[in-house]
């Protein structure tokens, strides 16, 4: 893995690398926060490769994940890695689980709808309605915020 920062240092110098817990992209500071997972940490580079900064609506996310993870497969022979169509799927799957579970609604539990200007849930069954913590890297939340019809 140290072969493979020393050479995205090289190749990405407006980049900073920073060993942390959790892979991530910041866009604000310029800046992979990278794992052992060399994978990974090519996936956070596509991040930056995008053009990617941040994202409104969930299914947003989504684009964003698959088009980095694409970027990720095109320069990983340039590393002397391949990163497989099924490595993808499963990264992306997990997004798909979290935004499923967002949506679910805390009073029936029928698939919501998300609202593109507050980004909160509708339930098109009940009529409840509610927010959702990011719960990305925390337990997801949902908070109801009034009752239904």
């Amino acid at each position: 893995m140290t072969d493979l920062i020393e050479r995205l240092k090289r190749d990405y110098p407006n980049i900073r690398f920073i060993p942390d817990s959790r892979a991530r992209w910041s866009s604000s500071e310029q800046t992979i926060y990278y794992t052992l997972d060399q994978f990974q940490t090519l996936h956070e580079l596509g991040h930056y490769l995008s053009g990617h900064s941040d994202f409104n609506q969930d299914i947003e996310l989504l684009h964003i994940e698959r088009e980095a993870w694409n970027r990720a497969a095109q320069i990983a022979p340039h590393y002397g890695l391949n990163i497989s169509i099924d490595l993808i799927e499963d990264a992306l799957d997990s997004y798909r689980e979290w935004l499923h579970a967002r949506s679910l609604c805390p009073r029936c539990n029928q698939t919501g709808v998300q609202s593109s200007q507050d980004l909160s849930y509708t339930c098109p069954n009940c009529y409840c309605h509610w927010i959702a913590n990011d719960g990305r890297s925390s337990s997801l939340r949902r908070y109801t915020q009034k009752e239904g019809r």
